[in-house]
């Protein structure tokens, strides 16, 4: 059916992007927070407490947790304590319900775009994470990391050799980048997780990418930082995530191949 209804799987595909990205909005807000714990305890809350009001902690029922239209409904209140929703929610539903239609419209739904698929959801998470805590954690870069390298040992988006020295090279380049600026100005420059993040793209995608994606990700990061400077919303020496960047770097090469910003401009 959904081979001949184009229709049919373009809203297969929506509505489970808008539930996919109604589990990352969960994730993204638990998996910070519960980094202290650890086992079983750190696993059942991730996957079977049931959502509840941050504010007055009522558990939501069913018609509650409807991606986005929940949060309309409601007009962005908690139906029990009016305490503001916040926007975060259904704005990681509809990002994650337009990045999962993107990826599967341009890769079909076959093995490589079911792996680009885990690629992009990680991203949206990682993404959120470094937002909302300037914070990259292993438990989301270092599993993108490994699926990156078992994948192309197959050779999915690149050769097994490259994306080794891709993921070696990819955490070298941001390693020696902070260490130079630290011993030159005595600051930190970026974090830890920034490394792995960018090891983890070059285990995707090879060394070749790694200079786009770093491209993409300073440039990016530069018209950001100016763009909020102009309007008064952050002050130029105020620290910035920068794994976003990297996260929309490693998205375009995706979609995009490996050098098609250097094609641009050659």
């Amino acid at each position: 059916m959904l081979e001949l209804s184009p229709v049919a799987q373009i809203s297969l595909i929506t509505v489970f992007g808008l539930l996919l990205g109604s589990f990352l909005s969960m994730l993204t807000w638990r998996l910070p927070r519960m980094m202290e714990w650890e086992g079983e305890a750190q696993l059942k809350h991730i996957s079977f407490t049931r959502s509840h009001c941050p504010s007055c902690d009522t558990a939501l029922s069913w018609k509650e947790l409807i991606p986005v239209f929940s949060w309309l409904s409601s007009k962005g209140q908690c139906r029990h304590c009016k305490t503001s929703i916040s926007a975060r929610y259904p704005l990681i539903e509809l990002s994650s319900m337009l990045l999962t239609l993107i990826v599967a419209l341009h890769f079909g739904l076959d093995a490589k775009g079911w792996f680009a698929l885990i690629f992009t959801w990680m991203l949206i998470a990682i993404t959120v994470i470094d937002i909302e805590h300037q914070l990259i954690l292993d438990i989301l870069s270092l599993p993108l990391l490994w699926i990156g390298l078992i994948i192309n040992s197959q050779s999915v988006f690149t050769d097994p050799i490259d994306a080794i020295w891709g993921a070696v090279i990819g955490y070298i380049l941001l390693w020696t980048l902070f260490y130079a600026f630290k011993f030159l100005t005595k600051k930190e420059g970026m974090g830890f997780g920034d490394f792995k993040l960018l090891a983890a793209m070059g285990a995707w995608f090879g060394v070749e990418a790694l200079a786009q994606i770093i491209l993409i990700a300073s440039l990016s990061s530069i018209l950001w930082i100016v763009a909020l400077s102009l309007f008064h919303r952050r002050n130029l020496q105020e620290p910035v995530a920068f794994g976003p960047f990297l996260a929309l770097g490693g998205l375009c090469t995706l979609l995009l191949g490996s050098s098609f910003i250097f094609s641009l401009i050659a």
